[in-house]
Order: C-alpha cells, then structure tokens, then sequence
C-alpha cells in the first residue's frame, strides 16, 4: 500500500507545478499598461525633478570640497594610508558628479523635446 502512496503524492505535486506555471504565464501577458506615461510624469514634475537633481550635485560637490579639506589634513600629518583612501573617495564622488551631470542634461534634452 505504501508503494502507490508515493506516486500519488508525487503526481500530484507535479499537476499543481503544471497549473501554477500555466496561471503564471497568462498573468505576465496581461500587464497593465502604465497608469500615466513617462513624459507626462516629467513635465508636469519637471521643476521638482530639476530641483532634486541640483540639490544632490551640491551635495556632491559639497563633499568633495570637505573631502580635499580631509586631504589635505591627512596629506600634512604625513598619513599616507588616509590620502589613499580619501583619493579613492574623491575619485567616487567625482565620477558620480559627472553621472548626476549628464543625468541634468538629459533630463534638459527630454524636456525641451517633449515637455
């Protein structure tokens, strides 16, 4: 009797596999289209978005200065091993400058494009 109560379980296990795979395939094809587009989000958000964008560059650049001020510390003490690592910090704070940089000018060329 033991010998086809495994089986049983097994192929039951293997029908509700079946059924949830299938219901999982019919919901991806019915996604709602998004609620609202994107360039209308943007241009009826635009000053805010702009807004965040320049307070996170200052913010950037305020740390870089605070980061050279570091440097410069760490550089007249003789520390080596904290130039190094502030160098590392600077570098990081420098590429995300450029990144949040070109993400303005995006966001300009979009605007003036579609706002």
């Amino acid at each position: 009797m033991r010998k086809f109560i495994i089986p049983a379980v097994i192929g039951a296990a293997g029908v509700v596999g079946v059924v949830a795979v299938t219901a999982g395939a019919a919901s991806a094809q019915e996604d709602p289209e998004p609620p609202e587009p994107r360039a209308e989000f943007v241009c009826e958000n635009l000053e805010q978005i702009q807004a965040l964008q320049a307070d996170h560059a200052t913010l950037i650049a305020d740390r870089l200065v605070l980061l050279g001020d570091a440097r410069a510390a760490a550089e007249a003490e003789g520390n080596t091993e904290a130039v190094d690592r502030i160098d590392r910090r600077i570098a990081r704070g420098t590429e995300r400058q450029g990144k949040v940089a070109e993400r303005q000018d995006k966001l300009a060329t979009f605007a003036t494009e579609n706002c």
